[in-house]
């Protein structure tokens, strides 16, 4: 997986662009001023950058080298920073009580993978701390917009209640909306977006 997320974001272009997700900007007013926030499967930067740029304290986890090179070349165009982690998400040391918010977008998990995930996602998060994600849900199998095609990998709202059944999610809804960003998500999909709170 290491080698597609190198190749994929090895081009110059940002391939998901350089602009932050709709649902995230949408919600970034919920946020804390200063919060600690851990952005999951990050790609290139874009959402860690624009939380950053809002005066957050920022780190993000992804699979890629060259992610890492395109997230911090936009980091020092919006002149702020971000802590870039390297690494597999199975590894990663997402602490105890620790985050205030925890950042999901277009982060799609294998099953086993997603269960450990999401449980270390509950037990770092601090009381009151927030889970947003936004994520494909199955029917985007009928749309060529982007995400994975295994169905496997696509979430739905019983996914997520099943995975945080302590949560209070503020938002938990399925919509179809005209996704916009960069190569990699274009055009009419069928998205899952939550809000989850501790």
């Amino acid at each position: 997986m290491k080698d597609f997320w190198n190749e994929r974001f090895g081009s110059k272009d940002y391939f998901y662009g350089k602009g932050p997700n709709h649902f995230l900007k949408q919600s970034a007013s919920n946020i804390h001023p200063h919060s600690k926030i851990l952005c999951l499967g990050e790609g290139e930067g874009r959402n860690a950058v624009y939380l950053a740029s809002l005066g957050h304290t920022v780190t993000a986890v992804d699979l890629s080298e060259e992610g890492k090179k395109k997230a911090e070349f936009l980091a020092q165009e919006h002149k702020t920073n971000i802590d870039y982690n390297v690494c597999d998400l199975r590894d990663f040391n997402f602490g105890e009580k620790k985050w205030d918010v925890i950042i999901s977008i277009f982060c799609h998990l294998p099953t086993d993978l997603r269960a450990l995930i999401h449980k270390n996602v509950y037990t770092s998060l601090k009381e009151g701390g927030q889970f947003i994600i936004q994520s494909y849900n199955p029917e985007q199998l009928k749309y060529n917009s982007g995400g994975p095609k295994d169905p496997q990998m696509l979430y739905t709202k019983e996914i997520l209640l099943h995975d945080f059944p302590l949560f209070k999610w503020t938002k938990l809804e399925d919509s179809m909306e005209e996704v916009f960003e960069g190569r990699g998500h274009q055009g009419l999909s069928s998205l899952l977006s939550g809000i989850g709170v501790k």
